[in-house]
Parts: C-alpha cells; structure tokens; sequence
C-alpha cells in the first residue's frame, strides 16, 4: 500500500544509491527494507537526459566565424561566403547577432568595396530565409531589429 507522504524528510533520508543502501546495513534485495518505509525493488531505476542548446553560442564554425569575425579578418571573405551555406534554423536562432556582424562589416570596412557584394548577398540570404514559410514567425524579430536596433548609418 502506498503512502502519502507529507514529511519529506521522511523519504530525503532514505538511500538514494545502492552503495548509500549497503552502507546503512540493508541489503539491495529489498527483503530488509520494511523499516525504511517502503519497499523498494533493485529493479526500479529512471534515467535523466538533458539537451543544452545555446542562444548565445553556435557549434556552426562558419557561423561562429562571421560572428567574431574581427578575430580573424583573413576568413572575413571565405566566412560570408559559407553563411549562405548555413542551415536556416541555425540562422534564424542568432538573427540579431548576425545582422549586427553584417551591418558592422559594412560600417568598418567603408573605405574598401571588397565585402560589399558578400554582405548585400549575405543580406538577401537573410531575408529570403525569414520570407520563406519555415522561418516566417521570425518577421516580427526582422521587424523589431529594424526599428530598434538597426544603426548602420553607411547602409541606407
């Protein structure tokens, strides 16, 4: 018969392992256990998974290069180029950071031409990912950076 218990100190004592279980002098087998409150079977167990997943760091490398691209500027061109290789979803999750990287390549690098057909087409990549149906509830975040956060004077 199960108990309800309302004390939980009454089970946070128990043992929690087998080692914890030999160590208080019962036996594993569950044939000693009826001072503990219940009876436990060696047969029971459950299993804890966890999925980290990260809004602010990508395991993507090329995107991960475009995002600290100042750390090297020497992949600046191969890293643009590979951002439309980039799967969409991975895109999407660090939007604003990417568009951020974009705009700054633009503003820093204004004395040169030599990025500017990768960021435009690095830009229209964007855009069409967000346009397409899959990512479409991410026009509203488009929408917000532009408004509030989008402040490279040099890309207008």
């Amino acid at each position: 018969e199960a108990k309800k218990l309302e004390d939980a100190s009454t089970y946070l004592s128990l043992p929690s392992t087998k080692i914890e279980l030999e160590e208080k002098g019962h036996s594993a087998t569950g044939k000693s256990m009826q001072n503990l409150g219940s009876c436990t079977i060696s047969k029971d167990s459950f299993q804890i998974s966890t999925l980290v997943c990260s809004t602010k760091l990508t395991q993507n490398v090329d995107l991960l290069g475009l995002l600290k691209w100042r750390s090297n500027t020497n992949l600046l061109q191969q890293n643009l180029k590979q951002l439309m290789k980039v799967d969409g979803g991975e895109v999407v999750k660090f939007l604003q950071d990417t568009l951020d990287a974009l705009f700054n390549i633009m503003m820093e690098n204004s004395e040169s031409e030599t990025f500017d057909t990768l960021v435009f087409d690095a830009l229209v990549f964007i855009i069409g990912l967000i346009a397409d149906r899959k990512f479409q509830h991410f026009n509203p975040v488009l929408e917000t950076y532009i408004k509030k956060h989008f402040s490279a004077t040099l890309a207008y």
